[in-house]
């Protein structure tokens, strides 16, 4: 069963927000999840949101916490705002998630890691618009190092959405496998309810 997350908004240096969200974590649930939205590759609201970020023009920290921990987050952040100066500036639950990705691939080892990855998803995750083009050539065998010519071929594009928990886990996973140098990804869009 997938965790459900909030969006919040704090103000504060961000090396101050982590260090505090960890020891809330340390004292209330260790294992607990988090992702900071410029370090996960999770895309801000707007373009202005992104300058002011970029050029700490504004010391606002996106971050999403797993819903459950968030009431408590929120008193302990209360709770010690004279001594750390943080204010969360708002708090919204995520609906869903989505990102977008393409990929180009000339070796059938990295293709078919890449095709298990996109293919065993968490039941509250799709993958739209995906239709994988794979090419065998038998021309260019042996050659790959001197021409054009690939002896295999593989292309694709679509889009994930689903809950945020699913989502991000896959765009992660991504990032992090061995065939990610052949990826292209955007960030996580997120839905945030009203």
């Amino acid at each position: 069963m997938s965790r459900s997350f909030h969006e919040i908004v704090m103000e504060g240096p961000f090396l101050l927000v982590k260090g505090f969200l960890l020891g809330f974590l340390a004292g209330v649930k260790p294992e607990g999840r988090y992702f900071f939205h410029r370090r996960a590759g999770i895309r801000r609201d707007t373009f202005r949101e992104f300058i002011k970020e970029l050029f700490e023009l504004e010391n606002y920290q996106h971050l999403c916490l797993e819903s459950d921990l968030v009431n408590k987050f929120k008193e302990a952040s209360r709770l010690y705002a004279k001594v750390t100066g943080m204010e969360i500036k708002s708090v919204r639950k995520i609906k869903s998630a989505q990102f977008s990705f393409a990929y180009e691939m000339f070796n059938e080892e990295l293709a078919l890691k890449a095709k298990e990855v996109l293919e065993s998803l968490p039941e509250s995750v799709k993958v739209l618009d995906f239709h994988p083009l794979e090419i065998k050539e038998n021309e260019g065998k042996g050659l790959e190092s001197y021409a054009p010519l690939h002896d295999f071929t593989a292309r694709g594009k679509g889009t994930v959405t689903g809950d945020f928990d699913g989502v991000i886990d896959l765009f992660l996973k991504i990032k992090r496998s061995e065939f990610a140098d052949f990826v292209v990804l955007t960030d996580v869009k997120l839905e945030l309810e009203e």
